[in-house]
């Protein structure tokens, strides 16, 4: 079997047919660059919104996303925050996107007090993020009273 017989020629490798390549029997077309579609403004003003996670429109909570991502400028972005909680657009999110941010400027007291005070414009089903979100502040401050507080029913 594994002998030295000359007429019997090695498998080898061999090359597979074109159709194993690329899956598919019959490829599309090669389409120039002259008669492809063009993307519309309002489709690639979508494109942006997606790459940057940054959610669409022209309300004051968008407006303060787009600082705070785009623009990276935290300071702004708090003050823009304040003014979509003021004016109640997105108040939940507005809050809690906000807490981040004054976290990540070492202004998490402040950031305890914000929600604190403001939690009873959020509604119901967000009481329990924004319960998480005080613990991790609390956590981080190592106030284990105030962070069972968040727990006991009122």
């Amino acid at each position: 079997m594994w002998g030295r017989d000359k007429s019997i020629q090695p498998a080898g490798f061999s090359t597979p047919p074109t159709t194993w390549k690329s899956g598919l029997a019959n490829p599309p077309p090669m389409v120039p660059m002259s008669e492809r579609k063009r993307i519309s403004p309002a489709a690639r003003c979508d494109l942006f919104h997606v790459a940057h996670k940054v959610p669409a429109g022209d309300s004051p909570y968008v407006r303060a996303k787009q600082v705070q991502l785009i623009d990276k400028n935290p300071s702004k972005a708090i003050s823009l925050f304040w003014a979509a909680i003021n004016a109640g657009d997105r108040v939940d999110s507005a809050l809690k996107d906000m807490a981040v941010v004054m976290k990540q400027l070492d202004r998490a007291e402040e950031a305890i007090e914000a929600i604190r005070s403001f939690r009873h414009l959020c509604a119901f089903e967000s009481q329990e993020s924004l319960n998480n979100v005080l613990v991790e502040f609390f956590k981080r401050a190592g106030r284990i009273e105030d962070e069972l507080k968040c727990f006991s029913p009122n």
